[in-house]
């Protein structure tokens, strides 16, 4: 089978033109909407000129309307013109004023600027034409995703990069391709991807001027050399490395404590366990402790059932197997038990 190539390249960005939880939160989205006293909807919503608007409302982002709600509130719908949001208001709003921001771990890049070094047609990505989001309407499953990584910087001074600190976020959704060098993008960190998993503390450092640019292959993004990504430096081009390598230790079992083997899920083992201490098997309704032959795998020659009730294979008539003590053998018509 052919292994996938990682194609990489790199991105350029202000902190002027970058909308996070922190930063320009307050002119990203606005929009006008009614709003009722009790209830959890802006209705009637219109976009407030010379900002984003209801076309870049997702899910999940902080809407602010100072006096209708108590507080901020998270968006849970959008449908049409009408808003719903997680908290119902506590007074009327006629053509009322909403700010909108992304939540912590979302960001948006406004006019990011591509640029590959010795870009050729073999070196690609040659553009931003062979770079989509992962919820794209164009974005094919069976290609590889694409992420970004970033300096950090320390939430409560987003304007200050800590050296050394980097975070990889996948590119969700191109909000627009302004020319096939430049688009506006959302980037977002992941809840289950282990290296893609914001820290509390962190968020993405509007201090600093690059991004690498990479697709993700099973939760890794490539790692390049200093002159490989411009101007953002041998850090971040071996920032992939520092995280992932860190992410996938992380997940290891150590001597003295960890995740137990096999971690949570399937596990498929070939060859011998030696196994010292207790063994146990916890069994749902509809699972079984199985053990077949391989020369036979579709027959099972023993399985117990999450009642305890345990079933030894019956075997075809015929020569009867030389007795063993304490073995059992089953036919269709007698059962045999091994003693001395």
């Amino acid at each position: 089978m052919a292994f996938p190539t990682i194609q990489y390249g790199s991105l350029g960005y202000s902190g002027a033109e970058l909308y996070s939880n922190e930063k320009n939160q307050n002119s990203f989205i606005r929009i006008t909407g009614d709003i009722v006293s009790g209830q959890n909807l802006i209705s009637n919503v219109v976009d407030v000129a010379g900002y984003f608007g209801l076309s870049e409302v997702m899910v999940g982002m902080v809407l602010v309307s100072s006096g209708e709600f108590s507080g901020d509130v998270i968006i849970t719908d959008i449908t049409g013109d009408v808003i719903t949001v997680d908290t119902n208001a506590i007074a009327n709003g006629s053509t009322q004023l909403c700010r909108i921001r992304p939540p912590k771990g979302m960001y948006f890049f406004e006019s990011a600027s591509f640029s590959k070094v010795g870009g050729s047609v073999t070196n690609k990505p040659n553009d931003l034409r062979d770079v989509t989001g992962s919820e794209d309407p164009d974005y094919n499953a069976a290609d590889l995703p694409w992420g970004i990584l970033a300096p950090l910087s320390s939430t409560g001074s987003v304007d200050t990069t800590s050296v050394g600190s980097y975070g990889q976020y996948i590119i969700t959704k191109i909000q627009s391709r302004i020319s096939n060098t430049e688009m506006n993008f959302f980037a977002t960190a992941s809840n289950s991807l282990p290296s893609f998993i914001e820290d509390s503390g962190s968020q993405v450092s509007a201090g600093s001027t690059s991004l690498m640019l990479s697709q993700i292959d099973n939760n890794l993004m490539t790692i390049a050399g200093a002159a490989d990504v411009g101007g953002g430096g041998q850090g971040l081009a071996l920032a992939a490395y520092q995280n992932s390598v860190a992410s996938i230790f992380s997940t290891l079992t150590s001597g003295s404590g960890g995740t137990a083997f096999p971690f949570t899920g399937s596990a498929e083992i070939s060859g011998s366990i030696d196994m010292t201490g207790s063994f146990s098997t916890l069994l749902n309704s509809s699972e079984l402790f199985l053990i077949k032959s391989a020369t036979a795998p579709t027959q099972s020659l023993f399985q117990i059932d999450s009642e305890g009730i345990a079933t030894f294979r019956v075997q075809p008539d015929g020569t009867i197997p030389s007795a063993v003590e304490g073995g059992l053998y089953f036919t269709t018509a007698s059962a045999y038990i091994g003693v001395k």
